[in-house]
């Protein structure tokens, strides 16, 4: 029974949180439906996401932690552009019930938002579902994983 209570009062403030992200995240929010469901991520990408948080794994970029918010907005949203994160795209939420979401990214103006909306780590999977990139705070700095899907 007190699993059962748990449970169902996890899934109270998971689905609260996740009307406040969708709030946030207003009309960057897609309708899409096409992000992967709880469980259905792939295996690459649950790898991938491991490796970034190892000790062993060197950042593919990274930015002082004392940027202006600014400066944060401008390096993400080039490090995305560079690596063909534009347009329809995941975003990680760190929720159970529902651990992405489809969002249109404008060419510009929108990780202020997303930043707003969703705590870091952010974690970034391509629409096409072939690019995953991580961006955490790390001592110091905030550190980019770019990881492509094995061949």
């Amino acid at each position: 029974m007190h699993s059962r209570s748990h449970h169902r009062l996890r899934d109270y403030w998971e689905r609260a949180a996740l009307q406040v992200i969708e709030s946030k995240l207003g009309d960057l929010r897609s309708s899409g439906g096409a992000a992967p469901r709880p469980g259905e991520e792939p295996e690459w990408v649950v790898e991938a996401i491991e490796r970034a948080f190892s000790i062993h794994t060197d950042p593919t970029d990274r930015l002082p932690d004392d940027a202006s918010p600014q400066h944060l907005d401008a390096w993400l949203e080039r490090l995305l552009s560079a690596h063909g994160l534009t347009g329809r795209l995941h975003v990680r939420t760190h929720l159970g019930i529902q651990p992405w979401l489809e969002i249109d990214a404008p060419a510009h103006g929108w990780t202020a938002r997303l930043r707003d909306a969703i705590e870091e780590p952010w974690m970034f999977l391509s629409g096409s579902g072939d690019t995953l990139v991580v961006v955490s705070e790390a001592e110091y700095f905030y550190e980019a994983y770019v990881c492509r899907r094995p061949a």
